[in-house]
């Protein structure tokens, strides 16, 4: 189902003055609509999806706008700020880097780029000793694609096919987008005019990796690429598929990439959620939380994978930008030293029991509560229909909005409960009230409908 615009039309909400939250206005509040409206003027369509209030500050789990508005944030931005919004470490790293001044390097070194690196690639499986940097998820998915191809090529002519599952999103670029969704075809392309095929989702009763039942050769296959953790749902695969998935890419030469763009760095309780599985990949992509601030993403991989491409063809101009990658390595020794890892994981198990109440209330709108560390969703289901109940589910995160809790609308029937790791318990306590809060009316007037 298709997003539309968010509504502009101001609503009387109620004043709430909170130690975490501030509601002094309309949302959207009046003053915001000239700035809102010449934006939409001169941007596409597709950038108007989302809560309509204008960022003027971030920092930590705060983000404020120039009215006076204060929200908890659990949307971490779009699941980036792991560290939170403009963490002073990281600050000071970029600070410290604009004085240097090195603002640009390329491909050239740079001592930076190689400090990163070396603490990134401690936090990856051994045999994993090289990555690759990019400005953006999608780069690294592209990348990995790539790379997968290149290494089957090695082994026979016809093995360029990737395989992905349906419902996963890897990127807007064409191999990232014919490797995500759930659509045919691909900007008007099929998915087999572009070696790419998928198979469904798995789920925990049945599932079956023998691509032979599906009509494809592994002898054609040079990579299947999955999210760790699909962001669209935030439901780990069941741990027997992805052990007999790894089992079967092994034994037919395939490469395995795990996306951890969205549910990496930290975010679930674990470093990388794939080891959620007890397994390793063959290639790692990350991004988004990888530095909490600024645009950098890599892609990790063993020696004899990541130098298939000779010098000079695979490279990208911004890749660990000097500034970008100061940032990244200050919020990888903030991930570490302040015990945000484990803080996820012990953050979800408050979570689940603030929530365990409504969804035994509601059970039969609440058909599923799932998720890892601070990667967790509730999807909502329309009973009378049985599908994902998609205007009440972004109803909800509007009126959470209205309320002091930053919520992104997910146009899929679900509420996505993505704040950054360091948030403080008791602002998370208090932000999960006002979803439970928000749900339980609105979910009791389904009911007594």
């Amino acid at each position: 189902m298709a997003m539309l615009p968010t509504d502009l039309t101001p609503k009387a909400t109620q004043k709430i003055q909170t130690r975490f939250r501030k509601i002094c206005s309309d949302i959207p509040v009046p003053e915001s609509l000239d700035l809102i409206r010449e934006l939409r003027k001169v941007e596409p369509q597709s950038m108007s999806g989302m809560v309509p209030i204008i960022w003027h500050q971030a920092q930590g789990f705060l983000v404020r706008d120039p009215y006076g508005n204060q929200w908890i944030d659990l949307s971490s931005g779009i699941v980036m700020a792991n560290t939170g919004h403009a963490h002073p470490v990281i600050i000071q790293s970029i600070q410290e880097q604009l004085d240097s001044p090195l603002l640009f390097t390329y491909a050239y070194p740079s001592k930076i780029r190689c400090q990163f690196l070396g603490r990134l690639l401690k936090f990856a499986p051994s045999k994993l000793n090289k990555a690759l940097l990019f400005s953006s998820g999608t780069e690294a998915n592209e990348c990995a694609i790539s790379l997968m191809r290149r290494n089957g090529l090695q082994i026979a002519p016809q093995k360029s096919g990737i395989v992905s599952l349906e419902g996963n999103y890897h990127g807007r670029t064409l191999a990232a987008k014919a490797s995500g969704g759930s659509s045919t075809l691909v900007d008007g392309i099929s998915r087999q005019e572009l070696h790419h095929f998928q198979l469904p989702n798995p789920n925990s009763l049945t599932f079956d990796v023998s691509l032979d039942s599906a009509g494809i050769d592994p002898s054609c296959i040079a990579g299947v690429i999955l999210e760790s953790i699909p962001g669209m749902t935030t439901i780990p695969h069941p741990i027997e598929y992805m052990k007999a998935l790894r089992t079967w890419t092994n034994k037919h030469q395939i490469l395995l990439t795990v996306d951890e763009i969205q549910c990496g760095i930290g975010r679930t309780g674990k470093m990388f959620a794939f080891q959620h599985y007890d397994i390793i990949p063959d290639l790692i992509t990350c991004g988004k939380g990888l530095s909490s601030s600024l645009p950098i993403s890599a892609v990790i991989g063993a020696e004899e994978v990541m130098d298939l491409a000779p010098p000079g063809e695979m490279s990208s101009t911004f890749g660990g930008n000097p500034i970008c990658a100061a940032a990244a390595e200050a919020n990888l020794r903030i991930l570490e030293e302040d015990g945000l890892i484990k803080r996820a994981s012990t953050l979800e198990q408050y979570l689940r029991k603030w929530i365990s109440p409504l969804i035994k209330k509601h059970h039969r709108f609440i058909f599923q509560a799932d998720g890892r560390g601070l990667f967790f969703s509730l999807h909502l289901r329309n009973p009378q229909t049985g599908q994902p109940w998609v205007e009440l589910a972004d109803k909800i995160a509007l009126e959470c909005v209205r309320q002091g809790v930053l919520l992104f609308l997910t146009g899929r029937g679900f509420i996505k409960i993505v704040p950054p790791l360091m948030i403080d318990q008791e602002a998370f306590k208090e932000a999960v009230d006002v979803i439970i809060n928000v749900m339980d009316e609105e979910l009791a007037k389904c009911t007594n409908h």
